[in-house]
């Protein structure tokens, strides 16, 4: 006869694995469900032209947002994401107009300035003892001055016209840059989810000392966790300057909200230790889906920060009565 403990003992792991994939496949219900509503409320939103728009703009956002994944899953936090699109992209543009480097080399140059630009923000976090926040957003500041020096405050254009197919161009009659983030997305999946460092970036964010005890370099998976977001935010820099054609300090402005909000709408923990890549591309396209809704019912952009905001809001608070659960 099964005493009536062990059946609740058992039914405790049976509760938390139905709780675990109903977190995990909420945000993919929510955007299926919010896409059928706006495709019968609103006129030209399922047009093949608006779904294309819609999967080109979170292409950037979804890589962006892919780098901070990381930073996030060790517990911590990028405030300088933003201004390293700014810096990146002036400087990019600059090299190429003003200063006559081949394209490649200018890649190759700005790729280089956002290892260096992790590098600093993870020693300075894992052996200077800073907050993230702290060091980030001192990070942000000096990003942003120095892009503003560079170029005056002015955009900077003189690039080549084939450069505008990475960031507006069709293959198959789908958007190049949604080739560019499938494509990351798929090895930042098998990095975290098929190799044993990847698998450590949860351990450190999980338990940090027990990481540590258990052999895991925890330094080294956190300053490593930086400089894969900077040069993730850099390849999406690079998308969005192919996309204006030009470089422009002010082009990572308000790209910081939307980066923290699809991975935290991707269920992965304020927390550290939880999450997953599919989670933070199918957030990308359902906040990519309510801004495209928002623009076509003609709600002020004021009032669409004011709903982002309470969207990341809530999502934050059921993260973390999650955690206590």
């Amino acid at each position: 006869m099964t005493s009536p403990t062990l059946t609740a003992t058992r039914r405790a792991p049976l509760a938390a694995t139905v709780q675990r994939y109903a977190n995990e496949w909420m945000i993919v219900v929510l955007f299926v469900a919010l896409v059928l509503i706006c495709s019968i409320a609103i006129d030209g939103f399922r047009d093949l032209g608006n779904l294309l728009n819609i999967a080109r703009q979170v292409s950037f956002l979804a890589i962006a947002g892919l780098g901070q994944f990381f930073v996030i899953l060790v517990a911590k936090l990028d405030l300088s994401v933003g201004s390293s699109i700014g810096l990146t992209s002036v400087l990019l543009a600059g090299l190429v107009a003003n200063h006559s480097w081949p394209m490649w080399a200018s890649v190759l140059a700005v790729l280089a300035l956002s290892i260096v630009i992790g590098l600093v923000n993870g020693v300075v976090v894992v052996l200077g003892k800073v907050p993230a926040f702290i060091c980030t957003l001192v990070m942000m500041n000096v990003l942003m001055g120095v892009a503003y020096l560079y170029s005056r405050g002015l955009p900077i254009g003189g690039l080549p016209s084939w450069f505008n197919y990475f960031g507006m161009g069709y293959l198959f009659m789908i958007p190049v840059p949604v080739y560019a983030m499938v494509i990351i997305a798929v090895l930042c999946s098998i990095f975290t989810n098929r190799t044993a460092l990847g698998r450590s970036f949860y351990a450190v964010g999980g338990n940090e000392e027990a990481s540590r005890l258990s052999g895991i370099n925890v330094r080294w998976v956190i300053m490593l966790a930086f400089v894969i977001a900077s040069v993730l935010t850099t390849l999406a820099s690079i998308g969005v300057t192919s996309r204006t054609m030009s470089g422009g300090a002010s082009l990572g402005e308000g790209m910081l909200f939307d980066i923290i909000t699809v991975v935290i709408l991707g269920g992965t923990s304020l927390f550290g230790g939880r999450g997953n890549v599919f989670g933070v591309i199918v957030a990308a396209l359902l906040l990519g889906v309510i801004t495209n809704a928002m623009v076509l019912l003609g709600i002020d952009t004021y009032f669409q920060w004011i709903i982002k905001g309470a969207i990341l809001i809530v999502v934050v608070y059921i993260d973390a009565n999650s955690r206590k659960s």
